[in-house]
């Protein structure tokens, strides 16, 4: 009988311990991310509009195995005529003149995780875009834009003379 109790203790453990890993792994995940929001905007200083973004570049956005739908994370402004993207990790930053630059919806990618796309594509490169959301659980701020809010932002920036 004592074995029998300790089984289902056990049992009970382990039920409880697994989504308590998860959840603390989620709510790190969510710590270092806003850590470094935190530090590109240090970098930046406060730019006119900004908005942080996962993002692909290229061809990457259609290759059909990976890992995580996304390259990585960054953040995307406006700074005059230009829209400026930097990633996290420092390794894809790259320029957009408004005035040569082409932002189009992609909408839902299947390959991609089901999420809203856009793209910018100047005569260098291509990058495609959607807003960093993390987990539900620890994103709950109503006043985040979307990635659709965000595309018909930047699309307002280039239609401005």
């Amino acid at each position: 009988m004592g074995s029998l109790i300790f089984f289902f203790l056990f049992c009970l453990f382990l039920i409880l311990l697994i989504p308590g890993i998860v959840f603390l792994i989620a709510y790190i995940a969510a710590r270092s991310r806003k850590k470094k929001q935190q530090a590109l905007l240090e970098e930046t200083g406060v730019p006119e509009y900004y908005a942080f973004v996962r993002y692909n570049t290229g061809n990457a956005q259609h290759e059909f195995f990976k890992i995580k739908a996304f390259q990585g994370s960054g953040m995307i402004y406006v700074e005059g005529r230009t829209i400026r993207f930097a990633d996290t990790l420092h390794q894809h930053p790259h320029t957009f003149d408004l005035d040569e630059c082409s932002i189009e919806w992609v909408d839902v990618n299947i390959v991609n995780g089901l999420l809203k796309w856009f793209s910018i594509e100047d005569r260098q490169a291509k990058y495609f875009f959607n807003i960093e959301s993390g987990m539900f659980i620890f994103n709950t701020d109503a006043s985040k834009p979307t990635t659709r809010s965000v595309f018909e932002r930047l699309v307002q920036y280039q239609n401005q003379n």
